[in-house]
């Protein structure tokens, strides 16, 4: 290998570390690196490098299928880029055990193997697999999804070691350090204000360009509309599997809050995502520094596009067992990920006093005021003033429990109830029946009225266990809102709706609704099979794919006769480069005996044109231009030069050289 003693393996293990994948990165650099103290190789033919990158370009695509399959969205592209440093592996262990330095690059480009390659390869086609490799497992690692301080760190010095041998002569060890420090921290500081500028220009341009009508459900979740739960009630359609942590299930999962109510619509007014980070394994997520907490449950969800809300009980603080690339957090308590798989099975740990949702403030005391007379109206006859905070709240739950029914179906028509009474107002002072969105929203007005903090929240009840999945399941019908309060220090789930709602659900369920979750747990094991990943993705046994085709080489390099085991000699390698042998170097060395010589760092067209600005001219300059011209076409020009033009250099530099024999 031309790489520097220790670079490529130290790369390696920096893949290894970040993709979990210690074990297999600590084999690779032993085999890579042991090719240097091995004293044989392999005299391998061309044919054999084009199979083997076949090879690996078919187990490349069975790879990326495989997984695209399972998951159909980026996390697959990332996992595939991750495991590409092992997929490559048997063509980059071939070249650095075998005879030659490089491989035609006709053997890793399909294209170009329609074209005749010279015998012996021209030297710019054919390339050496090592820097290469290097950069794939630096990307590969990049992958990971473990984007900290740690990973750029490492990233740069291994970079930094790779161009050290490579860096310019004329500059000392410190201007060069310290431009590359400084390139370092500038490319931090990109990196960092980059993410943060695609974050606010997409936040804002859904908020400009893709606002959502009332009644629709809101992808954002910065607004949701009475009724749109409502129309889920309609789907025995199972969206979630709960198996409990320690004790009974969290009875309610939350996907997100509101603070703002107006015309029926709630608003999460002033919700800004932030970023959360992962933990080193790339699918823990710390909420909160909150460390004691208990394992609540274990839910399983379905990502559209690999992206979604996801539902948590209140008092969440930690996310273990979720593969995604990105989550971010609101300080309403919603947490969104993107990058995942099509299936997550992701464990929550939870503390009683913990919460993921920021303190109260003055939009949580705040009465519309075109709901502010009813709510005052039934305040007034709650007496909620004279009660102390418990009180108020046994009074509002026991009010609704005793006054109210539960119904399936509540109109949002005007001409349905009295002139000027809002939706909200007729549920509180007439109708008092409608489902759990009324009663929420409701609650919430009537407790900020009071005094008492409240938000609006919509997500889940978890109710029904299932014999068939050992686990409770959460259907599209479970779908609930409910109010958070902030009592005692600390926001708490406070849920009004009549407990009878669960009964009215299941009995509107449909009589195939039995035939429609055995399929659905088929389909569910099936997903969960296919897209169970290792923390880095890949599932457990595709690892070990690789032996077979490893094997298999290693029985033909050894059966083939015409593939022997040469042993390589003690003389070091000349490295030949096109132009090598001009005859340009001839006057160079004529130039330098003359006391002429090129200054450090000095192309040789500035040394030519330097000296023709020179007061006395003792030489004549004029004719060294057009040698100048086809020594730079011989040494830099990928298409070389002729024969004819060899003879032209070689000419020209004899006749200046005679003219200025004597000088």
């Amino acid at each position: 290998m031309k790489t520097t003693p220790l670079l490529l393996g130290a790369a390696v293990l920096f893949w290894g570390w970040h993709t979990d994948l210690l074990p297999f990165a600590a084999t690779i650099a032993l085999l890579l690196e042991g090719s240097r103290l091995v004293a044989w190789r392999w005299n391998v033919a061309a044919g054999d490098f084009r199979r083997v990158a076949d090879g690996c370009a078919l187990v490349f695509l069975a790879l990326a299928v495989y997984l695209y399959s399972a998951n159909q969205t980026t996390r697959a592209i990332l996992t595939v880029i991750q495991w590409l440093p092992l997929v490559t592996l048997p063509l980059v262990a071939l070249q650095v055990y075998s005879m030659s330095d490089t491989i035609p690059l006709n053997t890793v480009f399909l294209s170009l193997r329609r074209k005749a390659a010279p015998t012996p390869p021209r030297p710019w086609r054919t390339i050496n697999l090592a820097y290469p490799y290097l950069v794939l497992c630096l990307a590969a690692a990049g992958a990971a999804n473990v984007r900290g301080a740690r990973f750029y760190l490492g990233f740069c010095l291994l970079l930094a070691w790779a161009l050290w041998p490579a860096r310019s002569p004329r500059d000392s060890a410190l201007v060069w350090g310290g431009s590359l420090a400084l390139v370092v921290l500038v490319g931090y500081a990109g990196h960092v204000g980059l993410h943060d500028l695609q974050r606010h220009v997409g936040d804002r341009f859904v908020a400009w360009f893709t606002p959502s009508p009332i009644g629709e459900a809101d992808a954002a979740r910065t607004r949701t509309a009475i009724g749109e739960i409502g129309a889920l009630k309609l789907s025995d359609r199972i969206v979630l599997r709960v198996e409990p942590g320690r004790g009974s299930p969290p009875l309610l999962l939350r996907e997100a809050s509101y603070t703002v109510y107006a015309s029926s619509t709630w608003w999460a007014a002033r919700a800004a995502f932030e970023s959360v980070r992962p933990e080193r394994d790339g699918t823990t997520w710390a909420l909160t520094d909150d460390v004691a907490s208990r394992e609540a449950a274990t839910i399983s969800a379905y990502l559209r596009d690999g992206r979604g809300f996801l539902a948590l009980p209140t008092g969440t603080t930690r996310i273990e067992s979720l593969p995604v690339t990105t989550m971010e957090r609101s300080p309403l308590g919603a947490v969104r990920v993107d990058g995942g798989p099509r299936l997550v099975a992701y464990r929550v740990r939870a503390g009683p006093a913990s919460s993921l949702d920021a303190p109260p403030g003055p939009a949580d005391l705040a009465v519309p005021p075109a709901e502010a007379s009813a709510v005052a109206r039934v305040a007034g006859e709650l007496d909620l003033a004279s009660k102390s905070p418990a009180d108020m709240l046994d009074t509002v739950a026991e009010f609704f429990r005793q006054r109210f029914t539960y119904s399936t179906y509540a109109s949002l028509n005007a001409g349905d109830r009295e002139p000027g009474a809002t939706a909200l107002g007729d549920f509180l002072l007439r109708s008092r029946s409608g489902h759990c969105e009324y009663f929420a929203a409701a609650t919430v007005l009537l407790l900020r009225a009071a005094g008492i903090p409240a938000r609006y929240a919509t997500g889940y009840s978890v109710q029904e266990f299932s014999r068939l999945e050992k686990a409770y399941v959460v259907r599209d019908r479970h779908a609930h809102a409910w109010a958070l309060v902030y009592h005692d220090g600390a926001w708490r789930d406070f849920d009004t709706t009549p407990p009878g709602w669960v009964n009215a659900e299941q009995a509107a369920a449909s009589i195939w609704e039995p035939v429609a979750d055995a399929w659905s747990r088929a389909a569910f094991l099936f997903t969960r099979w296919r897209a169970r990943e290792r923390t880095g993705g890949v599932p457990d046994g595709l690892a070990w794919v690789l032996i077979p085709l490893l094997i298999l080489l290693g029985w033909r390099l050894y059966a083939k006769k015409r593939v022997a085991r040469l042993k390589t000699t003690a003389a070091p390698r000349v490295l030949i480069t096109p132009g090598a042998d001009s005859e340009w170097y001839r006057i160079a060395r004529r130039l330098e005996d003359l006391g002429m010589p090129r200054q450090p760092g000095e192309t040789q067209s500035r040394w030519v044109a330097r000296l023709d600005g020179a007061g006395e001219r003792p030489l004549s300059t004029e004719s060294l231009r057009p040698i100048l011209d086809l020594h730079d076409r011989y040494r830099f020009d990928p298409a070389g030069v002729s024969d004819a033009e060899k003879e032209v250099l070689k000419s020209g530099v004899h006749a200046w050289l005679e003219r200025h024999q004597s000088a």
